[in-house]
């Protein structure tokens, strides 16, 4: 899947609120996501937010 800024990277699978929590995380930082349902719910980034989103996620989970 592509968007004007450029391509998605998954960076999180989880359950529903599990999901939730991290998109909370990534917005408060300004990361804009995605969330996608396919049969698992999963947070995708864009491209160039990938560094700057795993920063995040790595010191908070």
């Amino acid at each position: 899947m592509k968007t004007d800024r450029g391509q998605l990277i998954d960076v999180f699978t989880g359950s529903p609120w599990e999901v939730e929590l991290v998109k909370s995380l990534l917005q408060a930082a300004n990361v804009q996501t995605l969330v996608s349902d396919k049969g698992e719910m999963s947070i995708s980034v864009p491209q160039e937010s990938y560094s700057t989103a795993v920063k995040i996620l790595s010191s908070r989970i």
